[in-house]
């Protein structure tokens, strides 16, 4: 473990990253108190595009399942979910949007203030 005052780590911060690289473990200080450790990151390990890919496609299989059995519940097709599913979205959103066109005397909002 490599202890160094913070005032010579700003002219030697390659070496002690390499040092980091290497394993190392390298602790900053400021007036003789250790103020931050300096360690290596973990490597991760990052699933591969295939398997991302497999498991969209599992989504989508246990999603396009579970439509299928609410249209067989409610004896319904996809196009009954659909319009049941507008309809709430219009129920929630339609008292914050305003579908009215402007009407004459009210500046359009792409006027307003010229």
């Amino acid at each position: 473990m490599h202890t160094v005052p913070i005032h010579q780590a700003k002219s030697q911060l390659s070496e002690l990253i390499r040092a980091v690289e290497n394993g190392e473990e390298v602790v900053l200080t400021r007036h003789g108190k250790r103020v931050i450790r300096l360690i290596k990151e973990p490597e991760s390990v990052q699933p591969s595009i295939e398997a991302r890919r497999q498991a969209i496609v599992a989504e989508l299989q246990a999603l396009r399942a579970k439509v299928a059995a609410t249209a067989a519940e409610q004896g319904a097709g996809f196009d009954l979910l659909w319009q049941q599913h507008e309809a709430a979205q219009a129920a929630r959103t339609g008292s914050w949007v305003k579908s009215d066109p402007p009407t004459a005397g009210h500046p359009k909002d792409d006027d307003a203030g010229h």
